[in-house]
């Protein structure tokens, strides 16, 4: 499975979004940056689970995989308001 996954460069970790919960990787990454007001990561990665995307890519971790484009946002939010 391929993800989306955005880093948040804080150490709290990344947000995962399955691909085709996404219409446009291009335009979507603009729109988090404009609605964050930081530079926002984003890759595109596959495994088959969090483990799996976090035992291959250990500097993105931890990672939450999320069901819906809402819960990918809400996590990203939280991500970037934690404290270190």
């Amino acid at each position: 499975m391929k993800f989306v996954v955005a880093r948040t460069f804080k150490k709290n970790g990344s947000a995962a979004i399955a691909i085709d919960a996404v219409p446009s990787i291009m335009g979507y990454s603009e729109e988090l940056e404009q609605r964050f007001g930081r530079k926002i990561e984003v890759l595109l990665l596959s495994g088959d689970s969090a483990e799996a995307l976090e035992e291959a890519w250990p500097e993105y971790a931890p990672i939450a995989v999320t069901d819906n484009k809402e819960s990918f946002e809400r996590t990203i939010e939280e991500k970037v308001s934690r404290k270190k």
